[in-house]
């Protein structure tokens, strides 16, 4: 792949996978809850939960709301965030467990979904600080890994599914715990709301975009939990037929990566409108087939808005937590109304004395409208700021501040000038010195004993290079320059691009002492 994904896949170590683990445990989790009823044991079908399903969103959109609110204090004590996330897991699944009845599950859902969106954005600055360069390949192997891991809830029965059910949670907590551990998060650099907000540069119609394609998939999970029981084939369809989707999006990302999301949103609404429309007519037997459809075309826009999101956390450096937790309320606020359109039209007695017929013709209806009236907004052009376009706005801005919204620099850059850091005085051409870049990326060399071959592969790898890049400057073999790349992260004690390039950044030149004076004699 040439965006450098394929030598990511072949460096994750074995502390990278239990991460990895954890987050695809963490979507599992959100998967079981939205589509099926294994979280609620009292209900004997999945009619009878949708309230718990849709308590669960709220629930979830709270814990975003209050994360990304609260952001600056969340993101310097992820431990406090972590507790608040086990004590509202732990309380929601007893509730969930213990209530007699479907009405008394409201609240527990409504904080088992509070744990699960504070623990969710945790993951996402994981995911966001690791596997920016190739995000999303990673994103769609994890949904992939979470829907498939999901259907052994066919197979669990009823009796065993709320155990089932359970592991995923218990799985997620426990694999950050380890992560949190493994790659010191608690000491990771904290970048403030204030600052976050000044480089982000998402403009409002790709917040549309996702919101929309929640909003389809939220209502195309509520007709299928107000017309289906978990065990039926028709779930067994709609797993076979978002894990074949996941899969095919997958291996496009591995190959041509086709699927970007200028191309989704403009076949996707559409897509969903033309899908959408014989939920009117169609017998309440065969309604599941359309809404299964509509679900599995939710899922392009969603994993593209997501993986697009999270580079752009990278590329502009900003605060992991705020941007992904604000990214996913917003997701999670169409999944809300979708669900809630969707249980309303589809509830098997009508609604306010009108018949089904009625109420499932006027929801879908709405929900036709809500979706035309987004695609003449959002269906124009890519809106998260990909590495060309940042490339060209500095080009651009480069007579403006390099750290104002307007110029749009990103701190982080990944295409760091040589000679990065030097800053000659007004009055005086360039100064004959070494970049402070340089001088760290020595010192770091020096530090761990890194060879004259592995010093010059640290420098392209602290400017964000990939390995094919190092390929062909380096004129060496992949396989050699993937060897130099792995005995540089066990030498220094990293596991991923990100952690290198903060390594260096965060060196101290003024404390090298005797080490700089020997960096510059040698130089000079």
């Amino acid at each position: 792949m040439g965006d450098g994904s394929k030598e990511q896949w072949l460096l994750v170590n074995p502390r990278m996978l239990i991460g990895l683990v954890g987050t695809v445990a963490c979507y599992g989790w959100a998967f079981l809850m939205l589509g099926t009823s294994a979280f609620v044991p009292s209900a004997s079908a999945a009619s009878a939960a949708g309230g718990p399903h849709l308590c669960f969103v709220l629930g979830a959109m709270a814990a975003l709301a209050c994360t990304w609110a609260f952001s600056d204090f969340f993101s310097s004590r992820k431990r406090v965030q972590y507790v608040l996330a086990l004590a509202c897991t732990a309380a929601g699944v007893a509730g969930m467990w213990l209530s007699p009845s479907g009405t008394w599950t409201l609240l527990p859902a409504m904080l088992l979904g509070a744990g699960f969106g504070l623990i969710y954005g945790l993951y996402g600055e994981f995911v966001c600080l690791n596997f920016h360069m190739s995000i999303k390949t990673y994103v769609l192997g994890i949904f992939s890994c979470a829907l498939a891991a999901c259907a052994g809830l066919l197979f669990a029965g009823d009796d065993m599914g709320f155990p089932f059910a359970l592991v995923f949670p218990v799985v997620a907590f426990a694999a950050y715990a380890c992560v949190f551990s493994f790659f010191h998060l608690g000491r990771q650099p904290v970048v403030d709301r204030k600052t976050s907000d000044a480089r982000n540069r998402v403009v409002w119609r790709s917040y549309l975009a996702t919101a929309t394609a929640g909003m389809a998939a939220g209502f195309g999970l509520g007709c299928l939990l107000s017309t289906e029981s978990v065990h039926s084939g028709a779930y067994a369809l709609t797993e076979v037929l978002v894990v074949g989707t996941c899969v095919f999006l997958l291996v496009d990302a591995c190959r041509k990566n086709r699927v970007n999301e200028t191309i989704t949103m403009r076949f996707f609404l559409p897509f969903a409108a033309v899908v959408a429309f014989p939920l009117m007519f169609a017998p309440p037997a065969l309604k599941f087939v359309f809404a299964a459809l509509l679900l599995c075309g939710s899922l392009f826009p969603i994993t593209c808005s997501l993986s697009a999101m999270c580079k752009h956390v990278a590329l502009c450096d900003l605060s992991p937590i705020r941007a992904f937790s604000f990214g996913r309320l917003v997701c999670l606020a169409g999944i809300a109304v979708g669900m809630a359109l969707a249980f309303c039209g589809f509830a098997s007695a009508g609604m306010g004395g009108l018949t089904y017929e009625t109420t499932s013709a006027a929801v879908v209806v709405v929900f036709m409208m809500l979706v035309i009236f987004s695609a003449s907004f959002v269906m124009t052009e890519d809106n998260y700021p990909d590495e060309a376009r940042i490339k060209r706005n500095e080009e651009e801005g480069a007579g403006e501040d390099a750290g104002s919204a307007k110029g749009g620099t990103p701190i982080r850059q990944l295409e760091t000038v040589d000679g990065g850091g030097v800053e000659p005085a007004a009055s005086e051409g360039p100064v004959a010195r070494p970049g402070i870049f340089h001088i760290k990326c020595e010192i770091v060399a020096r530090t761990y004993g890194l060879s004259n071959r592995q010093r010059e592969v640290l420098g392209m790898l602290a400017k964000g290079r990939n390995a094919d890049y190092i390929t062909e400057k380096l004129i060496i073999s992949s396989h050699t320059a993937k060897a130099h790349i792995y005995n540089i992260y066990q030498k220094t004690g990293v596991h991923s691009r990100q952690e290198l390039m903060d390594l260096v950044e965060n060196t101290d030149v003024a404390g090298a002492g005797d080490m700089l004076q020997d960096i510059l004699h040698d130089r000079a």
